[in-house]
């Protein structure tokens, strides 16, 4: 190869490595995001999302457009917000519980969805199993039963004298079989009355009143419900107003006023969930990428609303807290 060619040999070689690079750079990666509730009361873990992409190199405005619904806590939502998000095409769903992944995976098999919450998605058939999904549906899911039981036993160390146990629930979990489980198992184990307060839309809340006034409940537990979670401001206003101690399915309620929680850090599983969006935008298959669970919980409790019961965290409490609320 004489001179000359050598020089146009390495010019083009040159130029197609940058247009390499600079096309590389300038892709612009499709994200959608599937949100229960209101941007209000769940903004903050959407927020986490961003954190966590953008941590690994995912920014808005240069390589990252993020299109985000919300559906208001309304279940007959979510298919059509579904079928809104996957008109664009995104590269990747992320939706904030299984309910939004059902919506999701009846429009497509194809679209890799990745869970920030909920819990039951074998159980419904998103995925084979944790360990192996197998399709396009993978994440992180919370638990259905297996801490319910602990969260009655730390509802009767907080309430010593309970007897009487209100259980509020809309019955359309998708693990309110499992959680009903592990609440009669601890009931039966702790002597308690289970005496259920089931609602359907935030009006209901008045049931607590006709159900559980008057002494009828001496507390009250939360079960873990994406509606009852986009309802938590009503719930924890309900619930001081009947001056009910209530065990709550997440630290956003406790922070937001309620008495007490035990659950994974639901901020900590959105930023998760971005790691699972990177490696698909690198390469990985859902079906490949095992579904994780949390491996370590939080206990928050909240002293001003303990006081304003009159309740005495008892120091078993407070010496396993990992938070609180002063």
């Amino acid at each position: 190869m004489n001179k000359r060619r050598k020089i146009i040999f390495a010019l083009g070689a040159f130029a197609t490595t940058t247009w390499a690079r600079v096309g590389h750079a300038q892709r612009v990666y499709r994200i959608a995001v599937l949100m229960h509730g209101t941007e209000r009361s769940m903004g903050g873990r959407l927020e986490v999302l961003r954190e966590g992409l953008k941590e690994l190199g995912y920014v808005e405005g240069k390589n990252l457009n993020l299109s985000v619904r919300w559906n208001e806590g309304g279940l007959d939502r979510l298919p059509d917000l579904a079928a809104e998000l996957l008109h664009d095409k995104p590269d990747v769903l992320v939706t904030s519980n299984v309910l939004g992944a059902q919506a999701v995976f009846r429009h497509t098999r194809t679209v890799p969805i990745v869970l920030a919450g909920g819990a039951g998605a074998v159980k419904v058939n998103l995925a084979q199993s944790l360990a192996r999904p197998g399709g396009n549906v993978t994440g992180v899911t919370t638990m259905g039963d297996e801490i319910t039981s602990k969260r009655v036993e730390l509802l009767k160390t907080m309430v010593p004298g309970l007897s009487r146990l209100g259980v509020l629930t809309t019955g359309k979990s998708l693990v309110h079989d499992e959680q009903m489980r592990g609440v009669m198992k601890a009931a039966q184990a702790l002597k308690l009355k289970i005496i259920e307060v089931r609602v359907s839309v935030p009006g209901d809340l008045a049931r607590l009143a006709a159900i559980c006034g008057k002494g009828n409940c001496q507390a009250l537990f939360v079960e873990q419900d994406p509606e009852l979670t986009s309802w938590r401001a009503q719930i924890i206003e309900s619930a001081a107003r009947l001056h009910l101690p209530a065990f709550y399915p997440s630290a956003d309620f406790v922070q937001g006023g309620g008495l007490i929680s035990y659950s994974a850090n639901n901020a900590g599983l959105f930023r998760r969930a971005a790691t699972f969006v990177d490696k698909i935008l690198k390469g990985a298959k859902p079906g490949d990428l095992p579904i994780e669970q949390p491996t370590t919980f939080e206990l928050v409790v909240n002293q001003k609303t303990a006081q304003a019961l009159g309740i005495k965290i008892p120091n078993e409490i407070l010496l396993r807290a990992d938070k609180v609320i002063e």
